[in-house]
């Protein structure tokens, strides 16, 4: 087993490519080799034990202790072991109809051995974060199922109208790295060209939008986003009816908000999460101030009206964010379109 090397942020964000394979309407699967019993996790070799934060496994550290951006405690995995795990899908009814129930079933299996996972760590509140979009990205839902005794997930939801769809699975095995899956399919009744079909996204010309109660306004720094460097997404939030600031907002899965990024294509995608911090520790001196303390009751604790989410864009082009708030016991979605630059640096490490 590979010396760990001092505690550090590696700030490359959780980006997957996602395969542009659709599958015809009914029971699909993922390729790979059938599930077997549990078991514990091989150490693949040179894969170094560490400790990672859940809610940002970017962090990570040579012994126990609290992330440094948002206080949870670490958890002991292997968060350089880059094997993706196993996905395996099917619906009940075989067929998924637009408008009609469909009931999914996930199996997520260990590579290499082809075990079936049973163990998961908690994050964000939730031990399995699904999201469905459709192909023009104009269908957005983000849902938690749930799993029985034999490690398989299950929930039943629908979506409105024939297409294309990708299922997004966001979770963490414990013994492994945080994993971000994706399947593909398409409903029945579907008659149209993929291609034609694709999202051909619109940049918004206006920064400030509603969702029931809620009305977001968004800004960027730097003003102009550009591929391969950090930036801001600054949200203010004000009540939709008197334009006065939301301080009522609910924690939504533990942050006062959720968001996810996904390229016009389908290719890129990020779960961003808000910046929790607003005294930073340096150099492990001092102690940091955040927004929701580790201890906060989640249940009381309110925020608003800023909300920032620190993100990088891997590529130049068009993407398309869902921002979720909760206030008055109601999760709203806002979606934002905007166009990100061709950038010349390398993202920056710190």
């Amino acid at each position: 087993m590979k010396v760990m090397p001092p505690a550090r942020i590696n700030r490359r964000a959780l980006i997957s490519s996602v395969t542009a394979t659709a599958l015809a309407g009914g029971a699909w699967f993922a390729s790979g080799a059938g599930a077997r019993e549990s078991g514990p996790l091989d150490d693949p070799p040179d894969v170094e034990i560490a400790w990672v934060c859940p809610m940002h496994p970017s962090f990570t550290a040579t012994a126990a202790g609290t992330c440094p951006i948002c206080g949870m405690v670490l958890i002991q995995t292997r968060p350089y072991d880059t094997r993706d795990f196993q996905l395996l899908v099917r619906t009940e009814p075989k067929q998924i109809r637009p408008g009609a129930g469909v009931k999914f079933f996930f199996t997520f299996l260990r590579p290499d051995t082809g075990e079936v996972v049973k163990d998961f760590e908690i994050v964000h509140t939730k031990r399995f974060h699904l999201f469905v979009i459709s192909q023009d990205l104009e269908f957005f839902a983000h849902i938690h199922p749930t799993m029985g005794d034999d490690g398989i997930w299950t929930i039943e939801t629908m979506v409105p109208k024939p297409g294309y769809y990708q299922v997004l699975c966001d979770f963490m095995p414990k013994g492994g790295s945080g994993q971000f899956l994706n399947a593909p399919f398409v409903t029945a009744d579907y008659a149209g060209d993929l291609a034609t079909d694709s999202a051909h996204l619109k940049p918004d010309t206006t920064w400030k939008k509603s969702a029931g109660d809620i009305t977001a306004t968004l800004s960027f720094e730097p003003a102009q986003p550009t591929s391969g460097q950090y930036t801001h997404l600054n949200l203010y939030l004000t009540d939709t009816a008197t334009g006065r600031p939301v301080t009522d907002l609910q924690t939504y899965l533990g942050q006062f908000s959720h968001m996810l990024l996904m390229s016009e294509d389908l290719q890129c995608y990020v779960h961003s999460h808000p910046i929790n911090v607003v005294v930073e520790q340096e150099d492990g001196v001092g102690i940091p101030e955040y927004i929701i303390a580790p201890d906060a009751d989640l249940a009381t604790i309110r925020g608003g009206p800023r909300v920032t989410f620190d993100a990088l864009m891997p590529k130049a082009g068009v993407f398309r964010v869902w921002a979720q708030f909760q206030r008055h016991d109601q999760v709203r979605t806002i979606p934002f379109t905007f166009t990100v630059a061709q950038g010349t640096a390398e993202p920056v490490l710190v």
